[in-house]
């Protein structure tokens, strides 16, 4: 692992544990077994780090949404329950940043870009996959304007679902994280065509 993915993934682990606003490039670079100087050569601050987090984020939601649709067609409920099942996991992996979502965007005008481009693009990949269903005869006709109310009902319920969990006092655990793909598919069933499809809907046991 170079230098710089190690002070990386060192401030993943301290800022989930800890919350960003404590933990100071010291920490890390003290963590890490740095000296301040060191770190600074990779990163000049801590934003920094955090844009660099994010850019990993990207990358690795990107990849593994791959890897999904190479598994399940996307367009059917196993993919699309696939999907969010891989959501939960990464939300988790990364929980600081969801935590601190609003906090975090809204005070660095550079991470803003980057996280809405990255927002557009996972609307987008849920909009391609409802299409894919639509097109395969798995859900009702839809306008587009209901295909978007969709994709925003989907992906609120896929981006905050970790955030619910811990705010509710409840453990994240693959039970409680599996729980959310039950809404999810709660939130889906009056789409589906056909009484047989309704009864094949993805359980989390």
């Amino acid at each position: 692992m170079s230098t710089r993915d190690r002070i990386i993934e060192t401030a993943i682990r301290l800022f989930n544990d800890k919350g960003t606003k404590p933990v100071t490039t010291n920490h890390i670079a003290a963590e890490c077994g740095m000296s301040p100087g060191n770190l600074y050569y990779h990163f000049r601050n801590k934003e920094a780090i955090i844009r660099a987090i994010f850019e990993q984020m990207t990358q690795v939601s990107v990849q593994d949404y791959g890897a999904i649709a190479h598994r399940h067609d996307l367009g059917t409920v196993e993919g699309i329950a696939g999907t969010f099942a891989f959501i939960q996991q990464f939300n988790w992996r990364y929980r600081f940043f969801k935590r601190e979502l609003t906090a975090l965007v809204m005070a660095d005008p550079l991470l803003g870009e980057q996280f809405r481009a990255t927002n557009a693009l996972m609307r987008c990949m849920i909009h391609d996959a409802i299409e894919r269903a639509l097109a395969a005869g798995q859900v009702k006709s839809l306008t587009e304007p209901e295909i978007d109310i969709f994709v925003d009902a989907v992906w609120t319920l896929a981006l905050f679902w970790v955030n619910y969990l811990e705010i509710g006092g409840e453990e994240v655990t693959d039970a409680t994280l599996a729980r959310g793909n039950e809404v999810l598919m709660m939130i889906m069933k009056p789409y589906l065509k056909g009484e047989e499809d309704r009864a094949h809907l993805p359980s989390s046991a």
